[in-house]
C-alpha cells in the first residue's frame, strides 16, 4: 500500500498539482518522495484502541481543514471509514481504496463501519474484477474504478533464460508461504539450482532453521529486506510464487515485467489479472502442491519455455506503466 501510493504521488506531482500525504500510524518513510510532496504525520504510537482512532479523527479533522485539499483518497479497509468521516465533516469530495483480498474477513467493528460509511464516498478503487464484484455484491458503493498497482521503473532490459536460480519476493510471514516453496525446491532436487528468498518477516529464524534441516545452506539464500530489487531479480530466469492471499501481488507483477518467467498459486487476489496460464506465466490451482512441482521442474528443464514466458511477460511493463495508472485515477477523481 505504501509503494502503491509513492508511485502514485511521485507522478501526480510532476502534473503541478499540489499532494499531500497522511500518515496516521507511524512516521516512517520507506521510500523516496519528491520533495514537492508534503509529507504529515499523525501518530506514531497508535496501539488500535478505540481511543487512539477517535484521537486520529480528531487529528484527521483539523489536518485537512488547514490543507483544504480539493480531493481526499484513503487507502486501506481499517482507515478509509475515518478518512470518509473526516473528509465529509470539511465538506471534501473523497474516494477510498481496499488493498487486501477481498474475500478477507475483516474485525466486525470494521465490517459494521465500512457498511455504514463505505457508500458516503465519492467513489472507489479497487484493484481487481474480484474486489469490484465483492464491493458491487455488497452495495458498498456503486462508482468503482478498477485500477491495479503501478510498476516501478526498470533501469535495464535483459531476457537471460540460461541462469539457473529461482527467484521469490516476500515478507516472511505465513500467508507468503516460503517453506512451502522450500519444500517443493528440496523435493525437485536439481542440484545446479539456487533458490533466493528475498525479504525479512517475523519468520525469518524460523526458516532458517528450516532450511539448515533440510540441508539446504548454499542452495537455499535468505537475502533479506533489499533496496535494489533489480539486483536481486536479474540474479535468475524463474520466479516462484506461493502466496496464499492477495490484494493485488506486486512482486508477481514487478517479476513478470523484469521479465522472469513466472509460476504462482492462483490465490484470491490479482493473480489471474497477471498471469494468462501457459502464455506470460504457469499458474496453479491453489493448494496443489504435486502440480506445483511438477509445473516447476518442467519450467527448470526448458530454457525454450522459461524464453517464450519472458518474452510474453515483459508487455506488462506498458500496461502498468505508472504514468497510464495515475493518468487513470487522476480521470477518476477529477471527472
Amino acid at each position: 500500500m505504501e509503494r502503491v501510493i509513492s508511485i502514485l504521488a511521485n507522478v501526480l506531482v510532476k502534473y503541478d498539482y499540489p499532494i499531500a500525504i497522511i500518515t496516521l500510524t507511524s512516521d516512517a518513510v520507506e521510500y523516496e518522495i519528491d520533495d514537492r510532496i508534503n509529507i504529515l504525520h499523525m501518530s506514531n504510537s497508535y496501539n488500535g484502541g478505540m481511543f487512539a482512532r477517535i484521537n486520529i479523527i480528531k487529528q484527521l479533522y483539523y489536518s485537512l481543514k488547514k490543507i483544504k485539499p480539493v480531493v481526499v483518497i484513503g487507502f486501506g479497509e481499517v482507515f478509509n471509514p475515518v478518512s470518509i468521516i473526516t473528509a465529509k465533516m470539511n465538506n471534501l469530495k473523497v474516494f477510498i481504496s481496499d488493498r487486501s483480498n477481498p474475500l478477507k474477513k475483516h474485525r466486525k467493528r470494521d465490517e459494521i463501519a465500512r457498511k455504514l460509511f463505505y457508500p458516503l464516498a465519492d467513489g472507489m478503487i479497487a484493484q481487481t474484477e474480484l474486489s469490484k464484484k465483492k464491493i458491487s455484491d455488497r452495495r458498498l458503493n456503486n462508482n468503482i474504478l478498477i485500477l491495479p498497482n503501478p510498476l516501478m521503473e526498470f533501469k535495464n532490459f535483459d531476457i537471460r533464460p540460461n541462469k539457473k536460480a529461482i527467484i521469490t519476493v516476500g515478507r516472511l510471514i505465513p500467508s507468503k508461504n516460503q517453506k512451502e516453496l522450500i519444500d517443493i525446491f528440496n523435493e525437485i532436487n536439481m542440484n545446479d539450482w539456487k533458490l533466493y528468498i528475498v525479504g525479512d518477516g517475523p519468520l525469518k529464524k524460523e526458516i532458517t532453521h528450516y532450511i539448515s534441516s533440510l540441508h539446504l545452506d548454499g542452495k537455499v539464500i535468505l537475502v533479506g529486506k533489499t533496496d535494489n530489487i533489480e539486483k536481486w531479480l536479474g540474479k535468475g530466469s524463474i520466479f516462484a510464487f506461493v502466496s496464499l492471499s492477495e490484494g493485488f501481488p506486486n512482486a508477481l507483477n514487478e517479476a513478470m515485467a523484469f521479465p522472469l518467467a513466472s509460476i504462482a498459486y492462483d490465490c484470491p487476489a490479482g493473480v489471474r489479472d497477471l498471469i494468462e496460464d501457459k502464455y506470460n506465466g504457469l499458474l496453479i490451482p491453489l493448494g496443489n502442491h504435486t502440480e506445483y512441482r511438477k509445473k516447476l521442474k518442467e519450467l527448470m528443464d526448458s530454457e525454450d519455455l522459461r524464453k517464450k514466458l519472458m518474452q510474453n511477460s515483459i508487455t506488462n511493463r506498458v500496461k502498468y506503466d505508472k504514468n497510464i495508472i495515475s493518468r487513470k485515477l487522476l480521470n477518476f477523481i477529477t471527472e
